[in-house]
């Protein structure tokens, strides 16, 4: 049977959930708390399930103090109208909830959570689109919590939590690293004009600028190019080793070469820019020798949970995709289907049906947590280069059902997502149907190679176009000449 028909409720499992806590409770009886919370100070109302307003906004602050007077404001309000059930109610505001949640639960007190876009929207219903204050976000958080809505308190402990934190300061480190990088390459651009350039069918001086030991001792050397060609093969080659990245003598010359094609800009301009490039190239090593152990750390983690069944499964998820995915999703026992992890990420796309008329093609609701939402779509990303049930899955979607590339990507996360819980609920391997793969790979094997002639095609266009300009251009001061002549 789906979940449609095993729902009891018309919100489903969360609101059945809702109701069974509730039930027997007369709405006077039942008392909300709704909480604003922020970095210095919390803001609260109380009221009851009939509407009633039982106290005022007020205010406490984040000390040990204010959480006590919340407590003695709420049991004040709980005695005076004899409220038989208390819930608090707040919005996850980026990490300032989590130590208050922490503490309620640890009092006894039940407490739920509600989305942000569900609060922003709720003001929206209410004709508020234009306002925003705290008090207009707690009414608009109490009326939600009237209605049954939001989710219970979810943090996560021990393992998962360790995870979590750890996948959350990778990712943060990871744009930090990209930054980095791109500064780095800027600076290198200013020191040797043409480095990474690949114009008119020229070939960059190295493959990989990241990777190749050669050229991260160019970075760290601390040399201009003039003095890079003034130096014999020995002794740059022992400028290299200093740094901690010998090269051959093959290298050096090639590097020599290579330079003395540059336009080379002059060295009493070069001090500033290259002494700034050795302190980013060492931040740099710095930040990937530290995220280098993070993720050893977040690796051996996972394997001490469910998730740690997938490693080594699915070929292109590595590793430490699957240590970021469990500490974005959390336990898989929350869960009971693959779709609902699905749904957590905000990948699904919004619906919009009345009648016989339904909408198809819609954006996606980004409800969900961005961090998994962005896991994904990386891990859907690698299996459609490296993995051919996918990746073949993914042609079928942009070639014969005529999808976007983005649309198809994130149908393949959906799949994606359901096969890592099915494997992981089922403790089974990744056996897909070779048959099927097989068919697609005789299915798109043309589609493929016309693909590939077509890139072929315009890279020689280009590269046609680029070479008569060229022409162009040297031809232009002789044909001036002509015409000067005549006149």
């Amino acid at each position: 049977m789906t979940e449609q028909r095993l729902r009891k409720h018309v919100k489903g499992r969360r609101g059945e959930e809702f109701r069974e806590k509730i039930k027997g409770l007369k709405a006077g009886e039942t008392i909300g708390v709704a909480i604003d919370v922020s970095k210095s100070f919390y803001r609260a109302i109380i009221f009851n399930f009939d509407g009633a307003l039982l106290r005022e906004p007020f205010e406490v602050d984040v000390f040990e103090k204010g959480y006590k007077e919340l407590l003695s404001e709420v049991k004040r309000a709980v005695k005076e109208w004899e409220a038989k059930k208390v819930f608090w109610v707040m919005e996850p505001t980026a990490c300032y909830h989590h130590n208050l949640a922490r503490h309620l639960v640890g009092d006894g007190q039940e407490v739920i959570f509600l989305n942000p876009s569900q609060v922003a929207s709720n003001r929206d219903q209410t004709m508020l689109q234009g306002l925003k204050s705290d008090d207009i976000d707690l009414g608009a958080i109490a009326d939600l919590l009237i209605r049954g809505e939001g989710y219970f308190y979810n943090l996560e402990e021990g393992i998962y939590l360790e995870l979590k934190e750890s996948t959350y300061w990778r990712e943060k480190k990871l744009k930090m690293q990209t930054q980095l990088k791109n500064q780095i390459r800027a600076r290198l651009e200013r020191i040797f004009p043409g480095l990474t350039s690949k114009y008119g069918g020229n070939q960059p001086l190295f493959s990989d600028l990241w990777e190749q030991g050669a050229s991260r001792g160019l970075m760290k050397v601390g040399l201009t190019p003039q003095q890079i060609l003034q130096l014999p093969i020995r002794s740059l080659k022992k400028k290299f080793k200093d740094v901690g990245h010998p090269i051959s003598t093959n290298c050096a010359r090639k590097i020599k070469i290579y330079l003395e094609r540059m336009l080379l800009p002059e060295d009493r301009v070069l001090g500033p820019v290259i002494e700034l490039l050795m302190r980013d190239v060492k931040l740099l090593e710095t930040l990937e020798s530290e995220m280098a152990e993070v993720e050893g750390e977040m690796i051996e983690g996972v394997k001490k949970t469910s998730w740690g069944h997938l490693l080594g499964k699915i070929k292109g998820i590595g590793d430490i995709m699957v240590a970021s995915f469990a500490g974005a999703v959390g336990d898989i026992a929350k869960f009971k289907w693959g779709s609902q992890i699905f749904r957590k990420s905000g990948l699904d796309p919004k619906s919009k049906q009345s009648g016989q008329y339904e909408v198809r093609g819609l954006p996606i609701r980004r409800m969900g947590g961005n961090l998994l939402r962005c896991i994904l779509y990386k891990m859907a990303d690698s299996v459609i280069k490296h993995n051919p049930y996918f990746g073949l899955y993914y042609e079928y979607l942009v070639e014969k059902q005529k999808k976007l590339s983005k649309k198809a990507q994130i149908a393949v996360s959906n799949k994606l997502t359901r096969v890592m819980f099915a494997l992981v609920r089922d403790k089974a391997e990744f056996a897909p149907p070779t048959v099927k793969i097989d068919y697609l790979e005789v299915l798109f094997a043309k589609t493929k190679q016309e693909r590939k002639e077509r890139r072929e095609k315009r890279k020689r266009k280009r590269e046609k176009a680029s070479h008569d300009s060229r022409i162009s251009g040297l031809e232009a001061p002789s044909l001036g000449k002509a015409v000067s002549l005549d006149l």
